[in-house]
């Protein structure tokens, strides 16, 4: 009967970390990597317009 119990909250407690290690990445990914995406595609868009300037007549 003890067995049960241990094996219930083992798989329980694994479930509940990895949910919480999934809740961390997707926070972190949202604050930070997101953001430092957005920014370099900023500055890409920013390069193609002066390209596209110093070539323009």
């Amino acid at each position: 009967m003890h067995n049960k119990s241990f094996i219930t909250g083992f798989v329980a407690g694994k479930a509940f970390t990895l949910i919480a290690l999934t809740a961390g990445a997707l926070c972190i990914k949202s604050q930070v990597i997101n953001p430092i995406k957005e920014k370099k595609q900023m500055i890409d868009n920013g390069r193609k317009r002066a390209a596209r300037k110093r070539i323009a007549p």
